[in-house]
């Protein structure tokens, strides 16, 4: 699994302001496009030994939505993880936050996928 399948599945969430690793930042280091928008992250990517090789991988995944709104951040997020529901994640996580720098709420989605 790569950033682009990722993408593929996340990409209508947010008005399309869905980005691998980082928001878009302007000079002043800060975001350059308004809330909401969603961030996502391949975390680890970590392969089975078997007698003959590699078998399958065990992929860590973290979505991150940011929104004035906590409530929008949620929606937003919940929308994610049924877009990625074709991958059948596993151990799934969700956690509320608030970024005080940027004043912005933040919804965070983690999970683990076998491929």
């Amino acid at each position: 699994m790569t950033e682009a399948d990722l993408y593929r599945l996340l990409a209508s969430l947010a008005n399309g302001q869905v980005y691998p690793y980082v928001v878009p930042l302007g000079s002043d280091g800060q975001p350059s496009i308004s809330a909401p928008w969603v961030t996502f992250s391949i975390i680890t990517d970590v392969a089975s030994d078997v007698l003959y090789g590699q078998a399958e991988s065990a992929v860590s995944v973290q979505v991150d939505v940011y929104s004035s709104s906590i409530t929008e951040a949620r929606e937003i997020r919940d929308r994610a993880l049924d877009e990625l529901q074709v991958l059948k994640p596993e151990n799934i996580v969700k956690t509320p936050g608030y970024e005080p720098d940027l004043r912005y709420h933040r919804a965070t989605l983690e999970f683990q996928v076998t491929v």
